[in-house]
């Protein structure tokens, strides 16, 4: 009953109207009053600037009534925003009804602050996603332009970002143009990509449009959640509330084009064969739940990750254009092998895929004691997929073992890299250019050898794995 319960508290707060409300903050008057929450107010008097508290105020007053504030609980739940450890507490008291009148108002302001410092403070420690804009400048680094392969093309594809930014520029947008604008190629490969097993809120065209809508409304139910969660509605609230930022960002990567271009092919093409030739764009999207993706024929980046962060930007750039130069050389084919055979050897290829390119330009900047870890953590969780997909089949057992691997740049994208470091240590780095077309049994077998070969390097893994990967024909 949970979701035809959420469907109808979002379908109600379109019809609450905005309610003439007087209330102004006065603290000595509001300590006298015996139906205002005192430790509520307090709280708001204390711990918030006078902006802050009028604009919480206001928002809240903006509404029919302060109890219709109950309908917030069931937006968390629908873009996905429900978490158990930040935010439960506050929705669970959300879910209660308000008191009336200014009481109710006074409730409710502290309850959307107190959530608001939260979401904030959540997204302010995150080191994937950055919370807000800098005025940080683009410098391309200086390049060897011999190494530019001048077969490698490359495009931006802006978009998918402008029909974003469009649509929740218009706070009456309707769910038909939504869905028309998106009706595109590159939002169905997005879509497909998120439908995967490994996304906590798997996202599809209704939770797509809805979410866009309710960030483009004006509307003051619609207004208050996106105050109380800025990074909500699949991150278009950030968008909503950055809409001149972002298009500037648009701006400069359109003027620099050129320079990042020569940036990402003399750093990729070392690292793929000399005869590699394809035409790839990049598409950019405001989206949560990757940083950067590629599936298909369309390799993305969620802009919203880096804002203007342009050091990480061009990372990421990098990694993800270098698996359109692996799709594009590519000797793999299917495996046609029985289960759990071929799950085993498609992940062992996805260990290649990300390995190398996570060697080329990592999916975040992080200590060597989190590097160290992350590699042991993806040697464990291997170990583990082993057990669970050749020793003793057990799919369920196996896919959640090979999503924690992968998920979020997960340990598998570590221990590929460290991998690929050893493959370059022991021979070079054409020797890894030169099994990029293959498979991942190929680039198991190749660390292997590495290893083998080498006085400074042992082997990562289990005796008994090892075994059973080399004897893989």
């Amino acid at each position: 009953m949970k979701k035809p319960l959420i469907i109808f508290a979002i379908l109600c707060a379109s019809l609450l109207q905005a309610q003439n409300s007087n209330f102004s903050f006065n603290w000595n008057q509001l300590k006298n009053d015996a139906k205002i929450p005192k430790r509520e107010a307090s709280w708001l008097k204390e711990n918030l600037t006078k902006q802050e508290r009028d604009k919480a105020i206001k928002l809240v007053a903006a509404l029919s009534k302060p109890e219709a504030a109950q309908l917030l609980t069931s937006y968390f739940y629908m873009d996905g925003s429900f978490r158990k450890s930040t935010n439960k507490k506050y929705l669970d008291s959300f879910a209660t009804r308000s008191p009336k009148g200014n009481a109710g108002i006074i409730r409710v302001a502290y309850l959307v602050s107190k959530l608001r410092q939260e979401n904030l403070k959540l997204h302010r420690s995150s080191s994937v996603y950055k919370a807000e804009f800098t005025e940080e400048k683009l410098n391309t680094p200086l390049i060897n332009n011999k190494k530019i392969n001048r077969e490698i093309e490359l495009k931006f594809d802006y978009k998918p970002a402008n029909i974003i930014i469009d649509l929740v520029s218009k706070p009456n947008v309707s769910y038909q143009e939504i869905i028309d604008k998106t009706d595109l190629h590159q939002f169905k490969q997005m879509l497909l990509h998120r439908s995967q097993s490994f996304y906590r809120t798997p996202i599809n065209i209704e939770l797509l449009a809805t979410c866009i809508q309710i960030a483009a409304s004006d509307k003051p139910i619609h207004q208050l959640y996106r105050y109380a969660n800025p990074y909500g509605l699949l991150n278009f609230s950030d968008i909503k509330n950055n809409i001149e930022n972002y298009q500037n960002l648009m701006n400069v990567l359109s003027k620099n084009e050129g320079a990042i271009f020569n940036y990402i092919n003399a750093n990729i093409s070392p690292l793929l064969p000399k005869n590699t030739k394809f035409k790839r764009k990049v598409s950019f999207f405001f989206m949560n739940g990757a940083d950067g993706w590629a599936i298909g024929d369309v390799t993305a980046l969620d802009l919203n990750y880096y804002k203007d962060d342009y050091k990480s930007l061009l990372n990421i750039l990098l990694h993800e254009t270098y698996h359109t130069g692996q799709n594009a050389i590519s000797k793999r084919k299917k495996v046609t092998k029985k289960e759990p055979f071929r799950s085993f050897e498609n992940t062992l290829t996805y260990i290649l895929k990300e390995g190398t390119a996570s060697y080329l330009a990592p999916p975040k900047i992080i200590s060597s004691s989190e590097n160290d870890q992350k590699i042991k953590q993806g040697v464990d969780l291997f170990e583990a997929y082993y057990k669970n997909t050749i020793q003793k089949h057990d799919p369920k057992e196996a896919q959640k073992l090979k999503n924690k691997g992968v998920a979020s740049a997960g340990p598998f994208y570590w221990l590929g890299a460290e991998m690929s470091r050893v493959i370059v240590a022991e021979y070079n780095t054409k020797k890894l250019a030169s099994i990029i077309p293959f498979d991942g049994v190929k680039f198991f077998q190749t660390y292997f050898e590495a290893i083998k070969k080498s006085k400074k390097y042992k082997n990562m893994f289990s005796k008994e794995t090892t075994k059973f990967i080399l004897s893989i024909k």
